[in-house]
């Protein structure tokens, strides 16, 4: 599987993710719990799409250094905007912190676990 196909289907699924735990979530606890949910999977997935949409180009002039030096700031983005929206969320009045951080554990979990095992389908 090509890298581009693999941050896709990562994507796909970390929005499926997102959608299964809230469903979860607000058929358990009602409309506080779900929407403490979409928060937490909305905080791992969207810095996942900016990092994505901006560093996941294909650019055949860039060199090994800038590649990696791309990545490295792309990461920092990631990180950034992960702190911005935890900070942001955590403003907001009634927001059930179990629901926010089982969403945002589980759409960072897809993340980790589909490049393992993408790395085990091409070996």
């Amino acid at each position: 599987m090509s890298l581009f196909k693999l941050v896709k289907r990562v994507l796909q699924l970390q929005m499926l993710t997102v959608l299964l735990v809230v469903a979860g979530a607000w058929a358990l606890g009602g409309d506080k719990q779900g929407i403490s949910a979409l928060l937490g999977g909305l905080i791992g997935f969207l810095p996942n799409l900016v990092f994505a949409f901006l560093f996941g180009r294909r650019d055949p002039g860039k060199s090994a250094n800038q590649v990696v030096r791309a990545f490295y700031v792309g990461e920092g983005l990631k990180l950034g905007l992960t702190v911005l929206l935890f900070m942001i969320v955590f403003q907001l009045p009634g927001i059930a912190a179990l629901p926010l951080f089982i969403a945002f554990v589980a759409v960072m979990a897809v993340f980790w676990f589909s490049l393992l095992l993408s790395n085990y389908q091409n070996l």
